[in-house]
Order: C-alpha cells, then sequence, then structure tokens
C-alpha cells in the first residue's frame, strides 16, 4: 500500500466512530514527571469503554534527521522498535509502558501503524494504534510540525477531543529540547478550542475547586468540568470570589446557577463558598487545598491575545502552584 493510501485509511477509520459517542483525550507527552502524572489522570478521566485516548509527541520539522541515516522503510515498519533514540520515542515508549504497568494497555490489544508523509521532513507523522475487543483506542502519535504549540494545535482541531492534557514546567531553567516551556502552555491555554487540563504538581483525590462567575460561559464550564470529574469520581466544589461587598450578590448568584447546571446532569457537588478579596490571588491561594482549578475562558486567537492573557483565568494559570484546567 502506498503512503498516500495509508494516510486514506487511517482517515477513514479514525472517522469509524462516532465521536459523539466517544470521551477522547489527548495527552501530551515530553518525558518529564510532570507529563506522566497529567497521563496518569487522563487515565483516571478515562476509565469506562466510551474512553478514547492518543499520546502525542510533537518535533519541529527535520530536527537534524536529513544527516542521520534514517532507514525509513524499517522505522515505519514498527516505530516501538526503532534502533535510533530518534526525538520524542523516549518519552512516547515511557508513556505506553506507563498504560501496561496500569493495565490500561494489554498485550492481547490489536496493533496498526500509519504513516503521513510531511514535505520538508524525512520522517513524517508515524502513528501507533492500539484497539481491544471493547472498541477502546489508544494511539502513540510522532508528530512534525513547525513548532510544538502549533502540532498540539492542529491535532486538537482535527481530533476534537474533549480533554487535552499538557505539563507546566515548575523550573523554567531546567527545560531540556524537546520539553513543553511556558510559552508553548500559554499559546495552547489561549488558543486550544476545547478544555484543556495544565499538569503540574498534580495530586490526586483532592477535589476540583470549580470557580464560578455570573455568565453563561462560566455556569456551562462549571457544568463541563463536573461532567470530566464525575468520570474520575473527583469531588467538585464551587468558588466564587466577590472583588468588594458590592459583588456578593452576584457571586451567590453564580453559585446557585453552577449548582442548578450541574445538578441538571445528574451531578451533586461537594461544597460551595464564596468570598471578598482580590480574584486572582483569592483563587492561587485558596486552590493550593485542591487537586486542579477549574477556570472558563473562551478561545481566542492572536488578534486578541494581548487582551484575554490579562484575564483572571490565565493570570492564574501563570500564579498557580498546582494544576489548572481551562474549560470551555
Amino acid at each position: 500500500m502506498s503512503n498516500s493510501d495509508v494516510s486514506a485509511s487511517a482517515s477513514s477509520q479514525d472517522n469509524e466512530t462516532d465521536p459523539a459517542k466517544r470521551f477522547a483525550i489527548l495527552v501530551c507527552v515530553d518525558g518529564t514527571d510532570d507529563a506522566l502524572r497529567g497521563l496518569r489522570y487522563a487515565v483516571r478521566v478515562g476509565a469506562g469503554n466510551d474512553a478514547d485516548l492518543t499520546l502525542l509527541y510533537v518535533r519541529p520539522v527535520d530536527q537534524g534527521l536529513r544527516s542521520g541515516g534514517l532507514q525509513l522503510s524499517v522505522a515505519r515498519e514498527n516505530m516501538l522498535e526503532w534502533g535510533l533514540e530518534l526525538p520524542g520515542m523516549k518519552a512516547l515508549k515511557q508513556a505506553r509502558d506507563m498504560l501496561v504497568e496500569l493495565e490500561w494497555l494489554g498485550e492481547d490489544w490489536l496493533e496498526e501503524f500509519r504513516h503521513t508523509d510531511v514535505v520538508g521532513d524525512p520522517l513524517g507523522d508515524n502513528t501507533i494504534v492500539y484497539k481491544n475487543d471493547e472498541g477502546r483506542s489508544i494511539r502513540l502519535k510522532l508528530m512534525v510540525s513547525p513548532s510544538v504549540a502549533h502540532g498540539i494545535l492542529d491535532e486538537s482541531d482535527m481530533g476534537n477531543y474533549d480533554l487535552t492534557v499538557l505539563s507546566k514546567p515548575r523550573d523554567p531553567d531546567a527545560i531540556l529540547p524537546g520539553n513543553i516551556d511556558g510559552k508553548i502552555t500559554r499559546t495552547v491555554a489561549i488558543e486550544h478550542p476545547g478544555t484543556v487540563l495544565v499538569a503540574q504538581s498534580l495530586e490526586e483525590n483532592h477535589g476540583h475547586l470549580v470557580c464560578v462567575s455570573n455568565s453563561d460561559i462560566s455556569i456551562n464550564a462549571a457544568r463541563r468540568d463536573a461532567e470530566i470529574a464525575s468520570r474520575c469520581a473527583c469531588p467538585v466544589y464551587l468558588f466564587a470570589v466577590a472583588a468588594d461587598d458590592s459583588e456578593t450578590a452576584d457571586a451567590e448568584i453564580a453559585l446557585e446557577r453552577a449548582e442548578a447546571a450541574i445538578k441538571e446532569v445528574g451531578i451533586n457537588i461537594s461544597g460551595s463558598k464564596m468570598v471578598v478579596g482580590d480574584p486572582i490571588e483569592t483563587i492561587v491561594e485558596e486552590g493550593r487545598n485542591y487537586s486542579v482549578i477549574v477556570m472558563s475562558a473562551t478561545r481566542e486567537t492572536s488578534a486578541w491575545r494581548r487582551l484575554f492573557t490579562t484575564s483572571v483565568a490565565y493570570k492564574v494559570l501563570e500564579r498557580a502552584h498546582n494544576s489548572v484546567m481551562i474549560a470551555r
């Protein structure tokens, strides 16, 4: 079969299952501990046979491969047995091994290799797809793109994911080539079309702190997070901040609306709280006691980037000590 045939076959097979009936999770891996914590959380969210998981490593176009003597015919036969330590392979192998350890990927799963040519790069996009008899699929994708952020956003648009997970570096000075840095994290969080979890020192079982305001965007985001949290039996706590006493009534209404919206989908909240104070500082401090801080936002591209990067959601993302979910 030719490369074009393989690509066409891959596209048709990816669309075989109605995405409305599946819960699709994208995990961006880079070999760091935080990325693996994010993967472990994704496995919890993906409990159940309706969830599919994609592990993604993005590398820039032609990252030193033209002169590397790459044997493409061998590489395309079995991506995970390449003799060369190609960019991203170590991270993908590490993530795959964790899935096996967590008993989320079994030896009896069917395995299929897919390749797509990319102009200007000798390796192109390469994917291994695992499927089991219950209909669940796991994809390991080594993707080439002009930039890491561009690749993640492209995959997000193509895959229509319900949740994208990536890590935030705790020590910017310790970032290695191929790691997801703070600039990549911010770009993806701002421009992503859906819900993004930025994993940072992710501790499980402490619940989601869902920050709400009296707007339809915020209420819908709260309901969306509650549905995600319920998949891993994570408790949901509602939190509203009034900048001063004149805003307390509005904050209380936001809590009531959010609780009602979440109950409509059959989920109960574990608690709610309203405080008066600086929204960013208050949320960051309160969020220390939870696994994930949840904020709402709209998707904005470059024309609006300067305006929206000063919003509460993105300021919390920058300053938080733990994981932050931008829910849409």
